[in-house]
């Protein structure tokens, strides 16, 4: 009987859960909830409980180590990340996102076998050549980021590590395999987190101590996947067609995903430069503090919206929804980050004082990365120009930051890294609306592919 009452409890939140999302859904759009949409919600609950528990471990584990191993320690922990970040592109050439659209466009087993398959080996390989190449240049690069020799290789196994950790949960993805993904994020989460309490434990204080953390969770997700699900794809047939097609996406998106890295990464790099490696580490403070904040349940969101809406054939309404959207997201999520700021520095304590203009500074560049993204991700689902669209706006976003943080990071500091910033990704949203208005009201790629 007590079972049957806790069944019965659990069904009525579930109810009373929906109705209370149908009711915003029917105020924001002024239509009922379609079953298409029922299903997102669901794979985006999924998704939502992994993402959170994940980035609760992993948010512990960069204020716990901002706090304790102070600036300049968890500025090298930074240094080496954004590193990685360049180093990584050579390595995947832009194949992660081309491979999550077409294995989520068509429910072809086989096709989608041929595609992650064939993507890993390419990665392998791209891989392995990456690395030959950085261990003769390894000085050269070591001066051009302004890092030691001994963080550059560091960086390099970390982008390796990376680059297969983005495609093997990339291609649960595209396969829908939603739970699947959420338990490896808790996984992944739980390894940061348990492994970095050890090296505390053990007295070790310093970038290593946060670093090695996270690349041995990366390589425990890496290996779980593919045990538990990409060694039972169907037999890998090479087919030149398809793979001719995935190369002419992932040139663009390579383009896109170069420029990201760069006006991401570049802003920490210069303030090194410019500054010194403590301020790197206070401005990742601020930047975890509010863009990473935004950023997690964008990315949460962006798990499920990216491959769903590229299975749609026409995207009319999806763009339609994001507008309504917006107004909502700026009203409601500047004033939230603002005070997300505050209450996460205070928890890195007294080393990352909050400053008010700085917190307002990122908390409205926090939104603007997000709209950016919103109109960059129903461009990428379309098609083939708004990959290219895409690309030119990422392009444009790594020219205008970079001069400004060099203007501006000398002249005003931190302020100066976060202007520049908000400034690019305003830029990006106004290209992508006026260059591709068209595109975007139509909504649909009138380049089609029989492959």
């Amino acid at each position: 009987m007590t079972k049957d009452r806790n069944s019965l409890s659990k069904s009525g939140t579930k109810i009373a859960l929906l109705k209370l999302v149908n009711v915003g859904y029917r105020n924001i759009f002024h239509e009922e909830m379609t079953e298409g949409v029922k299903t997102f919600l669901k794979n985006l609950l999924y998704v939502g409980a992994g993402t959170v528990i994940s980035a609760f471990c992993t948010s512990v584990v960069s204020i716990l180590g901002g706090r304790w191993l102070g600036p300049k320690e968890y500025g090298q922990f930074i240094l080496i990340q954004s590193v990685a970040m360049f180093l990584y592109i050579p390595m995947e050439l832009g194949y992660n996102t081309t491979m999550l659209k077409y294995i989520s466009e068509r429910t072809d087993y086989q096709r989608q076998s041929n595609i992650i398959t064939g993507t890993l080996l390419l990665a392998l390989l791209l891989t392995a050549v990456s690395f030959i190449v950085y261990f003769f240049i390894a000085s050269t690069l070591s001066r051009l980021f302004a890092i030691p020799v001994n963080l550059f290789y560091l960086a390099v196994v970390f982008a390796a590590l990376f680059v297969f950790y983005s495609l093997t949960t990339a291609a649960l993805r595209g396969l829908n395999r939603m739970l699947a993904y959420a338990v490896f994020q808790i996984v992944f989460g739980s390894v940061v987190l348990l492994s970095f309490l050890a090296f505390i434990l053990d007295r070790q204080f310093s970038f290593r101590t946060m670093t090695y953390p996270m690349m041995l969770a990366y390589g425990t997700v890496i290996i779980l996947i593919f045990i538990f699900f990409i060694r039972k794809l169907a037999k890998w047939n090479f087919d030149i067609a398809l793979y001719r097609m995935l190369s002419r996406y992932s040139l663009f998106s390579v383009l896109a995903g170069l420029s990201y890295i760069f006006y991401t990464n570049i802003d920490r790099i210069m303030i090194g430069r410019f500054l010194t490696v403590a301020d790197v580490g206070i401005y990742a403070a601020y930047y975890t503090a509010s863009i990473n904040i935004a950023g997690l349940f964008w990315n949460m969101f962006n798990l499920i919206f990216f491959p769903t809406i590229s299975g749609y054939k026409n995207k009319v309404s999806i763009f339609q929804k994001i507008n309504k959207f917006i107004p909502y997201m700026l009203a409601l999520g500047i004033p939230c980050l603002f005070i997300c700021e505050y209450i996460v520095l205070k928890l890195y304590g007294g080393k990352y004082a909050p400053d008010t203009f700085l917190m307002l500074y990122f908390s409205i560049g926090s939104i603007i990365i997000v709209i950016d993204g919103l109109y960059g991700s129903l461009l990428l689902a379309i098609g083939l120009r708004g990959a290219r669209i895409t690309s030119f706006a990422a392009v444009v976003i790594a020219i205008v930051n970079f001069g400004l943080n060099f203007i501006l990071i000398p002249k005003y500091g931190i302020t100066g890294a976060i202007i520049s910033l908000v400034i690019s990704y305003s830029v990006s949203i106004v290209l992508k609306l006026w260059i591709g208005r068209d595109y975007l009201r139509k909504s649909t790629d009138q380049e089609t592919y029989n492959v």
